[in-house]
């Protein structure tokens, strides 16, 4: 076995340290070494006694985004998620909202979420990613049933994680538990012609969550149409120009350093959102025998190919890129900070509720016992009778004691029990006509104070007033 020496001030340079082949310091390490390479492990053993801080050890953890898509009927938002979620080899179930009742969604919800995960081995993060389908609104002029409907689910959901958080049979941490809020919405446009149903409904929907405006079927216009009705959305966003309506629709604003990781030029970042993108379910086969695979949807026409995840087709690669990659840590900041916007709002005590429980309180405790006092002064009630009848109240107290106690079966101390319960019901008896008597009396008081008042002959005054 091998042997160094070791320094007389106990301390042993890196490079007098053996490798594996001989003397092993006596150092620990969190991984074994029957479990590294002797290389790695005298690694780890240096790292401890380095000037940087050793790296600990990650362990797995879940977090959880969930993302709504809401429009009109017919837009296909239904395939727009698909094409966002899916991937080579993979039959994905997207469940489809469009022939859902309104009853129905509100009832079941889960019924339209689409779940995919995925490991990040990096960070040792599982990653569960939910889309949520909704009703489209179709062909209703009135489009307050279905705002109203997804406002009353977004609150329904963060109510439901306050209600986890302040539960007292809370038995595990929340970081486990999947989290029911909604991060972001995506808001599918038709193409062409931005409608007021969508202008009112994008305005709603952004006081509760931030909304990404996405323009569908991308290939139905040119690239200079596109553009034109791109910058359309934008400035009408900014300025809604309905009655209502007050200050800008707010979008959900991506880093420009997410934008820039997720692809996107910088002349494109500054008109970005809206996304204008095209989605199908047609697939390339060609691609799918690529190795690696690739997953490619595509759109076949007599006059050529639209590709929805051609950068110069679509904008649908980078919406998939930010929602699934680059932005996943912004939407989730972003989402806390506007649950606790809201927490705060909801626990807080409204103005006028408060007032009216003071008021309220204020009648019960002080206004009604005065009134009563006041009216018992000026009908001339009587005094004696009321004593009479709160003495005969306690002895009809004491009578029913006492005579229950009479029949009951004799029973060790019942007699010293009936006698204080009696005892007691005369002090509160006594207590009550006390405080009758001192009522009374100050109404009394303030009653002939008042009829001096009246009979005290008023002076003439002169000509000057004195």
């Amino acid at each position: 076995m091998g042997s160094f020496e070791r320094n007389p001030s106990g301390y042993t340079p890196p490079s007098m340290i053996p490798d594996a082949g001989g003397l092993t310091p006596q150092l620990t390490a969190r991984t074994s070494i029957s479990h590294v390479s002797s290389l790695d492990y005298r690694n780890k053993q240096l790292a401890l006694l380095g000037p940087m801080r050793p790296q600990p050890t990650k362990i797995w953890k879940r977090k959880f985004v969930k993302l709504m898509v809401v429009g009109d009927s017919g837009l296909g938002k239904t395939t727009l998620i698909s094409a966002l979620l899916s991937k080579p080899g993979e039959q994905l179930q997207v469940h489809d909202g469009t022939n859902t009742p309104l009853n129905q969604f509100l009832k079941d919800p889960d019924s339209l979420i689409t779940r995919v995960t995925w490991k990040d081995e990096q960070d040792k993060v599982v990653w569960v990613f939910r889309v949520q389908d909704t009703p489209g609104y179709g062909d209703d002029q009135d489009i307050s049933l279905h705002i109203n409907m997804i406002v009353k689910h977004i609150n329904q959901q963060n109510t439901k994680w306050l209600e986890m958080e302040s539960a007292k049979d809370r038995c595990i941490d929340l970081i486990d538990v999947e989290d029911p809020r909604v991060d972001v919405c995506l808001y599918c446009l038709p193409p062409h012609r931005l409608r007021q149903n969508d202008i009112r409904y994008m305005a709603e929907l952004s006081k509760h969550v931030p909304i990404i405006p996405v323009i569908m079927k991308a290939d139905t216009m040119t690239i200079h149409e596109a553009q034109r009705f791109r910058q359309e959305v934008v400035n009408r966003l900014q300025n809604p120009a309905l009655s209502g309506i007050r200050g800008k629709i707010e979008m959900f604003q991506f880093s420009p350093s997410t934008m820039e990781r997720a692809g996107l030029p910088s002349s494109a970042a500054m008109s970005i959102p809206p996304f204008v993108v095209i989605a199908s379910n047609d697939i390339n086969q060609a691609a799918l025998q690529d190795d690696p695979p690739t997953f490619w949807p595509e759109r076949s026409y007599k006059w050529g190919t639209a590709e929805a995840f051609n950068p110069d087709h679509s904008d649908l690669l980078f919406l998939r890129s930010l929602l699934m990659a680059e932005a996943l840590e912004e939407v989730s900041v972003q989402k806390r900070q506007r649950y606790e916007d809201w927490r705060q709002k909801h626990l807080a005590t409204p103005f006028f509720v408060g007032l009216r429980r003071r008021l309220v309180r204020f009648v019960m405790w002080t206004a009604l016992p005065a009134a009563a006092v006041v009216w018992a002064a000026n009908n001339g009630f009587d005094q004696e009778r009321m004593k009479e009848s709160l003495r005969s109240t306690g002895r009809r107290i004491k009578g029913k004691v006492t005579g229950k106690q009479d029949q009951a079966p004799a029973q060790p101390g019942g007699a010293e029990q009936a006698e204080s319960a009696a005892a007691a019901a005369l002090r509160e008896a006594e207590t009550a006509i006390l405080a009758a008597e001192q009522a009374q009396q100050a109404a009394l008081e303030e009653l002939h104070k008042k009829k001096q008042q009246q009979h005290q002959p008023q002076k003439k005054k002169g000509w000057f007033g004195v």
